[in-house]
């Protein structure tokens, strides 16, 4: 067991270091050719000081990160308005060197790969930024000096490169987050950024006014210095912003968990559904606004069990009475009631209660509650069907026999077509024979008794 995590762990590390190395060395040649190129154009060490002053302020802005949301542990801060100023003051040549040296303060206790990918990607970043620009007639203050850049002109210019800016860094980002992940660059970029897009472009009026008052006579570097207030105060709406997406979602995983917490069958049943089902939405290639929806419909699929007087029903052992299994054939339109309602759920709450309500459905017409056949049943919804049965089949309730992995799937196999989507039991399988399925095991306590079927496992898990 232990060589096998070892293989899972060191197996992403071998993918994505090259492509950390790659732009991190890149960045480096890309900086000493802006340096070589800015210094003939007349770029002169009189602004040491000042862009020691600058790499101050990205340090001290740089050092209260707030965490992106599903970004596999990224990191932003607002220091973009910094790096926008200083891209506008100096060009990307000192800007860039600015944001190495604030990436290797800030990052001083990072492994190397770590550092050296950060400190390229930030270069590349202010190249790009500083290309478009320039294409677009944009000036730079200092190369300006003593006349005044006259950035009311500009505003396309302005707008492009802060575009550019984020859009490069972001991607670059997104590039080693879905090498790691094994997931589509486009999906992780829009899962994890598209939240902080608005945010972060909004913080480039705060660098356009200090690079504005940089060049006016009489304010200077102490009057940026005061930016440093309303820079401090963006960083903790930012940072409310992120924390309230997380809210959302450690919401809705308590309530995925309130029922399971009576159950000792089934404790634990959502996350694995959860677990299983996103795993095969990539496999599938599914678009990261519909893998955003089938996770909070996963989280969510049992949730109508809470309307119900279910604690006599999941303790009594054996299988279910008739009578009993009417009320479990509810849950799915109980939840899909309770879903619609929750106003928490951002702008999704109708396509999870769709999800929810049909995630007992059967191609061939036999589920419940509304006999959908075929295509008409949400791709999401037959993708969470597959999960479900999978994790009640390899769990133990308290009418049912544990199948093992092979027996389950063997089961899917045999009801594919019918009962089951093809497409999301073949990604499964395809998991499963590629070891990317592991199976572990619902916090369940009892003794197995007797055993059931697929359908049945499908209709009580």
């Amino acid at each position: 067991m232990g060589s096998a995590v070892s293989a899972r762990t060191t197996e992403p590390a071998k993918r994505i270091h090259p492509y950390l190395l790659a732009i991190g060395l890149s960045g480096w040649v890309v900086l000493a050719w802006l340096v070589v190129v800015r210094v003939r154009e007349g770029v002169g060490w009189e602004l040491v000081g000042a862009a020691g002053f600058f790499l101050g302020l990205s340090v001290l802005v740089g050092l209260q990160p707030v965490r992106l949301p599903r970004a596999g542990g990224a990191v932003t801060t607002v220091g973009f308005a910094v790096d926008y100023s200083c891209l506008l003051i100096f060009g990307p040549a000192v800007a860039g060197l600015i944001g190495l040296l604030s990436e290797t303060v800030l990052l001083w206790r990072s492994p190397p790969v770590k550092k050296l990918f950060n400190q390229g990607q930030v270069v590349l970043a202010f190249a790009g930024a500083g290309l478009v620009y320039e294409a677009l007639g944009g000036q730079y203050v200092q190369l300006m000096a003593p006349r005044p850049v006259a950035f009311g002109e500009k505003g396309l210019a302005l707008a492009a490169s802060g575009v550019a800016y984020f859009t490069i860094s972001s991607l670059l980002i997104a590039v080693g987050i879905a090498l790691w992940e094994r997931r589509p660059v486009p999906g992780v970029w829009a899962l994890s950024f598209r939240w902080t897009a608005p945010r972060f472009l909004a913080l480039a009026p705060f660098g356009l006014l200090m690079a504005m008052v940089y060049q006016t006579h009489g304010l200077g570097l102490v009057a940026v210095a005061l930016f440093l207030v309303p820079l401090v105060g963006a960083r903790y709406a930012f940072q409310g912003a992120m924390e309230m997406l997380a809210v959302h979602r450690e919401t809705v995983w308590a309530l995925s968990n309130a029922l399971e917490a009576y159950d000792p069958y089934t404790r634990n049943h959502s996350e694995l559904v959860t677990r299983y089902a996103l795993a095969m939405g990539r496999e599938l290639e599914l678009p990261a606004a519909r893998m955003e929806v089938l996770e909070w419909a996963c989280r969510l699929h049992d949730i109508g069990k809470c309307r119900q007087d279910w604690e006599s029903i999941i303790r009594k052992p054996g299988k279910p009475s008739e009578a009993e299994w009417q009320v479990i054939r509810q849950h799915p339109v109980e939840g899909s009631r309770l879903v619609e309602r929750m106003e928490f759920l951002p702008h999704t709450a109708g396509e999870v209660a769709r999800i929810v309500r049909a995630h007992h459905e059967r191609l061939d017409g036999s589920g419940y509650p509304d006999g959908q056949q075929g295509e008409r049943i949400c791709l999401e919804a037959r993708v969470l069907g597959v999960a479900d049965a999978f994790e009640a089949m390899t769990a133990r309730r308290a009418y049912k026999r544990r199948r093992s992995p092979e027996e389950a799937i063997g089961e899917l196999e045999r009801c594919s077509g019918s009962q089951f989507d093809p497409r999301a039991v073949g990604a499964l399988v395809a998991l499963w024979q590629r070891g990317e399925l592991p199976v572990e095991d619902s916090l369940e306590q009892a003794t197995p008794v007797g055993g059931i079927r697929a359908s049945e496992a499908a209709a009580g898990g």
